[in-house]
This record gives structure tokens, sequence and C-alpha cells, in this order.
């Protein structure tokens, strides 16, 4: 070989081993930037899993709160229809009470009522019950009424019809049957 055979060699192998260590290093910086980008990608893909997990339990939270809520507004709502049933039951029993029951309940609700020529209307068919001394000198009326009675003086009309009565104390009797009906956790 002869002198230019060697410096053309030398210089071949100088190119071979920078062309090496150009690869090697391109390889080396390639394999940085992919762990780098599988380690950022593992990392987002991390983050992503656990904010969707965290979505998934709140809303899981939700809807579970969510079918407490309708479940105990479906109870209520059977509770006060039962406790309806309840009210018109016994107000359908009030307007058929036999006639020592009725005058046993006018009288009772006349006790605190002052003497007066007022008027008393009854429950038709119930007047032959009371005598004069019964009615605190009210007079019946030849009108009659549905339930319970009214009295009428004047411009002034006390209604003591069962009906009237169970709408005034609603809430009382209410809590009255809910608590006979339902044990304290139930309510």
């Amino acid at each position: 070989m002869n002198n230019l055979d060697l410096i053309l060699e030398s210089i071949k192998n100088k190119a071979e081993e920078e062309k090496n260590q150009i690869l090697d290093q391109a390889r080396s910086e390639a394999k940085e930037i992919a762990d780098e980008a599988k380690n950022k990608a593992s990392e987002e893909a991390k983050s992503i899993m656990e904010k969707a997990e965290k979505e998934a339990a709140t809303t899981l939270t939700n809807e579970e709160l969510s079918s407490s809520r309708k479940a105990r507004d479906i109870k209520i709502g059977a509770k006060n229809d039962l406790i309806n049933q309840v009210i018109d039951k016994v107000l359908s029993d009030l307007k058929n009470l036999d006639e020592e029951s009725y005058k046993k309940f006018v009288i009772k609700r006349l006790e605190g009522f002052p003497e007066s020529n007022a008027e008393i209307i009854l429950k038709e068919g119930m007047a032959s019950v009371f005598n004069s001394d019964d009615l605190k000198g009210l007079k019946i009326s030849n009108e009659t009424t549905d339930d319970g009675f009214i009295i009428k003086d004047g411009n002034v009309t006390y209604d003591n019809s069962f009906s009237s009565i169970i709408d005034y104390e609603k809430d009382q009797i209410k809590k009255i049957i809910s608590d006979a009906l339902f044990t304290k956790e139930e309510i």
C-alpha cells in the first residue's frame, strides 16, 4: 500500500468512526427523547385515569345520593298518602256517628260557648236527640248540615263541622297519626 492508500484508509476509518459516534449519539438522544415521551405519556395517562376515577367516584356518590333522596321522597309520599287515608276514614266515621255519640260531641263542643239566642244548625235527623237545656238556649234551625254543627249568631258563624275542625287541626292530627303508625326511625 502506498501512502495515498494509507491516507485514504485512515480518512475512511476516521469517517467510519465519526459516523458511528454520530449514530450512537443520535440513537442515545432518540432513546432519551423516546423514554421522556413514554414517561410523559405514562404520567399523563396516569393523571387522566386518576381524574376519571375521581369523576366516576363523584358521579357514583351523586347518583347514590340522588337515588337515596328519591327513595326517601317516595317513602314520605307513601306515608303522607296513608296519613291522608286515615284522616279521610276518620272524617267518614265522624259523619256517620250514632245519635248518642253525636249528642256527646255537640254538648262537649258547647261547654265553653256562652248562652245565646243564636241558631244552631244540626245534622239532619239529629234535632230530636236534644232538649233545650243541652243546647244552652240555642234555637234549632230548620236548616241541616252534612256533619258536625254550625252556630249562626247574627253575622258570625261558628263552624263546628267535622271537616272544618279537621282542617283547622290538620297538622296536629297528622302528627298524632304519624306517631301512632310509624316508629321514630320510620318518620
